[in-house]
């Protein structure tokens, strides 16, 4: 990599990091990216001070804002996380976890004890809400948000932990990967990555995990031990969690906007595609209709088939946004990003990248 890569690269990452990270006491307000969750035909979009309901069906006009009452001091960014069909779960900035009741738009507070913000979504299994916090703590509540058992790492937890078999696989910014009893919240082994992993990793249907981190590697490790099968190298730092397509092949994004597609049974690079120049993939490809969609910082969303043909383009330009997140698929062909640095905070494509609408948020 050259030096003026290499400046550039440091640059984005500051950049992000301010992004995610926001600000404290300075009486500024936090900034991410909006959070998507689709429930039927209705998307909860959570972003800055407010989660809001639209409807997917009717070229996303909004329907509710919640809480009814905005909560002084609370922002969100993670996807909500639908605890039943009335109830959501929203981490915010102040360090809680909200119960947020989606027939009158009510609030209250339903975790409280940790000690930093919550960026990653809580995952639900069963009777158990396993949520991770930036303080380094992954959380296993029960359905009342009580406490159950807590499991510590050395750095944040941005990424939902994943679940198999009663165990829990959590990427940490220590730079290991943990396996973690689920019913207990002991620990069963713990790699490390030699980097920080800030997103999920993803479970084969033959026990493989695929994780990439900000070593520029992408990992594959057997989930029943804990031991490195293979790894590859990326131009640069991989951000979003890798996907797994047909035929023994996986897809990948780094901050470069490289997406590579790679052969998990010869543990080679396929093929690799620079999605925008000078530009940045922070989320991950999705593999939709089958083709795959990548968006980028500068306000770009490509598509290309799973061969690395490219199909689509439509550049946005950064004066109406930037994508930073991972788009989300709905129904047979809609296609959502979601933007900051603009007023639209959803915009919704078909599969030939047609815009269809965009969501500003009423006032």
């Amino acid at each position: 990599m050259t030096k003026r890569k290499q400046l550039m690269l440091l640059l984005i990452v500051v950049l992000l990091g301010l992004l995610v990270s926001g600000c404290q006491g300075t009486g500024a307000v936090a900034a991410g990216w909006p959070g998507i969750t689709i429930q039927g035909d209705t998307a909860y979009v959570a972003n800055n001070q407010a989660v809001y309901s639209i409807d997917l069906a009717d070229d996303g006009n909004q329907l509710d804002v919640y809480p009814a009452e905005a909560i002084r001091g609370a922002t969100y960014f993670h996807p909500p996380v639908l605890l039943d069909e009335a109830t959501m779960l929203e981490g915010s900035y102040n360090n809680k976890i909200y119960q947020i009741d989606i027939e009158d738009g009510s609030s209250a507070e339903f975790f409280t004890s940790a000690k930093n913000r919550w960026i990653g979504s809580p995952l639900i299994v069963g009777d158990t809400i396993y949520a991770p916090n930036s303080n380094g703590t992954l959380y296993a509540l029960n359905l009342d948000g009580e406490s159950i058992w807590e499991f510590e790492t050395d750095a944040a937890i941005w990424a939902t932990p994943v679940f198999a078999d009663d165990r829990l696989y959590v990427a940490s910014q220590d730079h290991h990967l943990y396996a973690v009893n689920a019913s207990t919240g002991n620990l069963v082994w713990d790699i490390d990555l030699g980097a920080s992993a800030v997103s999920s990793p993803v479970l084969a249907d033959d026990g493989t995990l695929y994780i990439g981190t900000f070593g520029s590697e992408v990992f594959a490790i057997d989930s029943k031990g804990g031991a490195t099968l293979w790894k590859l190298n990326t131009d640069s730092w991989v951000w979003g969690s890798p996907v797994i397509g047909p035929e023994n092949t996986l897809f990948v994004t780094d901050l470069e906007a490289n997406l590579y597609a790679i052969d998990t049974f010869e543990h080679t690079i396929l093929w690799s595609k620079q999605v925008d120049e000078g530009s940045s993939i922070t989320g991950s490809a999705l593999l939709y209709n089958d083709a795959l969609f990548v968006t980028t910082r500068s306000g770009v969303i490509a598509s290309y088939d799973l061969q690395g043909e490219r199909l689509w383009k439509e550049d946005l330009g950064e004066e109406d946004g930037e994508f930073y997140g991972t788009p989300v698929g709905y129904g047979d062909d809609t296609i959502l990003v979601s933007a900051v640095g603009a007023a639209n905070i959803i915009y919704a494509y078909n599969s030939t990248l047609e815009p269809l609408w965009q969501f500003t948020p009423e006032e």
